[in-house]
């Protein structure tokens, strides 16, 4: 007679991902005395090309970090299809991402309440924005320094952030020196998930303090396949291990922190979504939850850039004796260009004047890159770069299977400009950045305009280069959203709990039910804090 020799492991919470969330709810357990087993597919976050903020641009699209999932071809784009990072590596996307420390505001939250989450308004979640951040620049009304996710200012200066801020403020965007204070609205600079000039993600912040800790048990290299689902329970997690076969059982509840493109796809191969999709997988209904893997959002962006008669971070990047000295300043003085995020400078601005609120956001850098459907390409040239993205956009997509085989990539199928507001909102957001680059405030420091040239002047040139050229922001949302437990649209109720199973949360990026006006990470960390507290009563 055969036995199951399959190995069990046990602990009284079982995580599912060891992203952003993941960290930061296995911390907050193991802090409560609860033991945790956490599995992340990916490998560790230790490592150089992490840990030094400029790393990034060698993250993305790297297939040791990335899981460069693969869009399918978008109608709305001309055909285009793109990679979408999420984070193969201990800390998800918070390991990989531009590190940029953004909550949203209010109006956000509100629509959360109106779609159904109740007690997700601002002023209730942000007392969960407090306690995950520890803020270089202090506590007050809006900001804690007590938190485990460092959040610092910029380590880099270049002169032409300054020249375009106040260009910006001439133009008629107010100043604003905290976006994550009393107002969003306005131009000025970013502050970044660091921490002495060290990217501060989740991992790092969250789980490195506690990494040999008696009650947390944590796997790298854990591809989750199931959860094992008995009765209406969600009893074990069932993974491989370096491609060996084990069981995680949680003795109070299994949480699913595998992102907006995982969670649903875990859900799925559970049994747990739509039936339809299930029964044409040849996978057994568990629970039929039809919102699993709809609601996909997604803030689209286009690029402007510039020719400029200065030197730009470009040169530092191809110059091999500048690129030696910046290394130095980095490894003496954790300053200069290696702790650079994605973005320097930012703004919350309306394309029309007559809009109640804000509708476009942009990230600039003195740095010009290109984004293509694969990878992200640096210029050579003493270039500026800008990308306008949409705020709160309207089109939808969708996550399903590709089959029952767990190591398949999911079918990711996202209009990403679906809707033609969104379109009007690129093409009126770009002109307004072009008219700002070419203000007096400007004309004297720039040159040529690269992207998207001086030949794109009507309408339809315009929409014909936002619909060649548009990319996603990489903020992917909403495929487990939370709402009324009536809502046949609904994945999780308000308490993150899965619809009709017990024992089973999502706790990620997943749940959100419409995007906030902004990058996702500390949104993301939130909502997790949250969750750690609706588990401990902490």
């Amino acid at each position: 007679m055969a036995h199951d020799t399959t190995e069990t492991l046990t602990a009284d919470y079982v995580i599912a991902g060891g992203g952003s969330a993941g960290c930061v709810v296995a911390r907050r357990l193991v802090d409560a005395g609860y033991s945790v087993i956490l599995l992340e597919a990916g490998g560790d976050d230790r490592r150089a090309a992490v840990y030094v903020p400029a790393g990034s641009a060698r993250l993305v699209g790297n297939a040791d970090y990335d899981w460069k999932y693969e869009t399918e071809p978008d109608p709305s784009r001309n055909g285009r299809t793109d990679n979408w990072p999420s984070g193969k590596v201990l800390g998800g996307g918070g390991s990989i991402n531009g590190m940029i420390y953004l909550r949203g505001n209010p109006a956000d939250y509100q629509r959360w309440v109106e779609q159904g989450a109740t007690g997700w308004s601002f002023p209730e979640v942000l007392p969960y924005f407090l306690r995950a951040e520890r803020n270089e620049n202090g506590a007050g009304q809006f900001h804690s320094d007590r938190g485990l996710l460092g959040v610092s200012n910029l380590r880099v200066h270049h002169p032409f952030n300054k020249l375009f801020v106040d260009a910006c403020a001439v133009a008629g965007i107010p100043r604003n020196d905290d976006f994550n204070g009393a107002a969003q609205e306005g131009v000025g600079y970013y502050q970044a998930t660091q921490w002495k000039g060290l990217r501060c993600s989740a991992a790092r912040g969250y789980l490195r303090p506690i990494r040999g800790h008696k009650n947390l048990r944590l796997l790298t290299r854990a591809f989750v396949d199931r959860i094992r689902v008995k009765a209406g329970v969600a009893e074990a997690v069932e993974f491989k291990h370096y491609g060996v076969s084990k069981v995680a059982v949680a003795r109070r509840e299994i949480l699913l922190a595998a992102g907006t493109i995982g969670s649903p796809k875990i859900l799925m191969l559970s049994g747990i979504g739509p039936r339809d999709e299930l029964e044409r997988q040849g996978i057994s209904c568990v629970q039929e939850l039809p919102g699993v893997g709809r609601n996909l959002q997604e803030h689209p962006g286009i690029m402007l850039s510039y020719d400029v008669h200065m030197r730009t971070m470009n040169v530092d990047a191809h110059s091999r004796w500048r690129f030696g000295m910046r290394a130095l300043q980095f490894a003496l003085l954790r300053r200069g260009p290696a702790t650079s995020p994605i973005s320097h400078v930012g703004a919350f601005f309306r394309t029309r004047p007559e809009l109640p609120v804000f509708d476009a956001q942009i990230h600039f850098q003195p740095l010009g890159y290109e984004v293509t459907p694969d990878k992200v390409i640096l210029a050579e040239a003493n270039r500026v770069s800008l990308a306008v993205n949409v705020s709160r956009p309207q089109s939808r997509g969708t996550i399903r299977l590709r089959s029952a085989h767990p190591q398949d990539a999911p079918i990711i199928e996202h209009p990403l400009l679906g809707a033609e507001a969104d379109v009007r909102t690129l093409i009126d957001g770009a002109r307004i950045m072009r008219g700002i680059f070419n203000s007096p405030a400007l004309r004297e420091h720039v040159g040529k305009e690269y992207l998207p040239g001086e030949a794109v002047t009507s309408d339809e040139h315009w929409e014909a280069y936002v619909r060649a050229g548009s990319f996603a922001m990489y903020h992917p949302i909403g495929t487990c959203r939370m709402g009324a437990v009536d809502d046949p649209e609904t994945v999780v109720d308000p308490e993150l709990r899965v619809k009709n199973i017990r024992q089973l949360r999502v706790i990620d990026a997943a749940v959100m039910p419409s995007l906030p006006s902004c990058n996702t990470n500390g949104p993301t960390i939130m909502i997790a804090e949250r969750a750690a507290a609706l588990l401990t009563g902490i």
